[in-house]
């Protein structure tokens, strides 16, 4: 049997068409996150990451949930499946990882939203939202990694490189 292959963010711009998500009532900045940038906070997780003894991947979407770039450290070991689905999530629900699950043991209907979207979903800790002022213009996240430790590097990547 062929199996296909499905982009998460063409999955995602199918939901959000469809109105099924909290990111289409969002209104996001024109420009979202442009590709020096992405490139930098995607570097620096990585590195903030190698620094702590662990190669890991991370992604940054842009103000449409859009990956706009996905790198793998040296080596990490597992192809970087996991991060842009992280970033998609936290900009999707324009919370951090950290924060949704805490918030998947407490609100059923979030749980039940991640539960029956596990293949774009993932709201495990390592992924931020990016905002420039209030205005939400993506996401980032970190993974391959223990989740706080994911966690402490993508806030220390943008903390490095604030948008």
């Amino acid at each position: 049997m062929a199996r296909l292959k499905v982009n998460v963010s063409w999955v995602a711009g199918l939901i959000c068409l469809a109105g099924t998500t909290p990111a289409c009532a969002v209104e996001p900045a024109s420009d979202g996150v442009a590709l020096a940038p992405a490139l930098q906070l995607a570097q620096a997780a990585i590195d903030e990451c190698k620094a702590r003894g662990y190669p890991a991947s991370a992604s940054v979407v842009d103000a449409k949930g859009v990956v706009r770039v996905t790198l793998r450290g040296d080596g990490a070991i597992k192809p970087p499946v996991a991060a842009p689905i992280k970033a998609f999530t936290a900009f999707t629900f324009n919370q951090s990882g950290a924060e949704m699950e805490a918030r998947e043991k407490t609100d059923a209907d979030f749980r039940t939203q991640i539960e029956a979207h596990r293949d774009i979903y993932n709201n495990h800790a390592g992924s931020l939202p990016l905002r420039r002022g209030d205005v939400l213009i993506g996401g980032l996240a970190v993974a391959d990694v223990p989740h706080e430790i994911a966690d402490a590097c993508a806030r220390a990547a943008l903390a490095k490189y604030p948008q």
